[in-house]
């Protein structure tokens, strides 16, 4: 990477840009002076736009980001890679792992994604949405009779981590079965933390899930289904250690990520677009008229 402060965007912060009326001036200041690491969410969710030219115009504005920068792996691929990487040398090697996806960059470059493709993203995206907030939402009866017998609610997802955080707490066996499915074996407690401790974007992820489970099984007073944090929102979570400003102009997005990043102690920024973008435009009328 060029040293330069690595610069991420969500979905929405992508679709802002595009919007934007100083996009061409705001583009040519990132490229002076910010390194971009765009996240697999961003792509896919972009994919997944129904409209062709549209989604067209969000891939041109995705490899004009990239040119000083890269995409990354998806969260999957990144999970794997950390936990197997900690199985073998007993180390996860998070900050030297190479995330370079060049294949999503050349078929963004391109154009390569269909509207076949495009369809399939857009059926295969609210499914696996569902089936993520029923794993959390299912458990809401259970709650509901231990609050009912009088165990306080907690109020927040700090409260509720809180809760689930002590020995053989259900933070805990959250982590392991993450872990497990990447290494093929249930690790213990113990072996839990010293990986979480030892592997942030693993730690953010955890803290993503606690966030799902109270978004979705615990609060008192249910957000509307669409403005609760999701899969992919949470999933971000786990590149908040591979960058140092993230872009988002979800107001519950950021407000999760906010508390994320305040959780596992992480150098990151995260700010809406507007805050951004009025804080680039000098550099980037600068740079556009180098």
């Amino acid at each position: 990477m060029s040293g330069k402060p690595r610069l991420s965007f969500d979905t929405s912060g992508v679709n802002s840009l595009a919007d934007s009326p100083d996009c061409t001036a705001l583009l040519a200041g990132i490229r002076t002076g910010y390194f971009t690491r765009i996240t697999f969410p961003s792509v896919a969710e972009t994919v997944a736009t129904s409209d062709a030219s549209r989604r067209n115009r969000l891939f041109d504005i995705l490899t004009a980001l990239r040119l000083n920068g890269e995409c990354l792996g998806a969260h999957q691929w990144l999970l794997t890679h950390l936990v197997q990487n900690y199985e073998k040398f007993g180390a996860s090697g998070w900050a030297t792992l190479d995330l370079h996806f060049e294949q999503c960059e050349v078929s963004i470059a391109r154009h390569e994604l269909s509207d076949a493709e495009s369809k399939a993203e857009r059926e295969f995206a609210p499914e696996v949405e569902k089936q993520f907030a029923s794993v959390f939402s299912d458990t809401r009866p259970k709650f509901e009779e231990v609050f009912a017998e009088g165990t306080p609610r907690p109020t927040s997802a700090d409260e509720l981590l809180a809760h689930l955080n002590g020995h053989r707490g259900a933070f805990w066996s959250i982590g392991a079965g993450l872990y497990e499915r990447a290494a093929g074996r249930h690790p213990t407690e113990e072996q839990v933390r010293a990986f979480a401790e030892e592997c942030p974007p693993f730690m953010a992820l955890m803290l993503g899930l606690v966030h799902a489970l109270f978004e979705w099984a615990i609060r008192e007073k249910q957000a509307k289904k669409e403005k609760r944090v999701g899969r992919m929102d949470l999933f971000c979570s786990m590149y908040l250690p591979y960058c140092d400003i993230y872009i988002t102009n979800d107001d519950e997005q950021r407000r999760c990520l906010i508390e994320i990043a305040t959780a596992a102690k992480l150098p990151v920024e995260i700010i809406s677009f507007n805050a951004f973008s009025s804080r680039l435009m000098p550099l980037a009328h600068l740079a556009a008229g180098a």
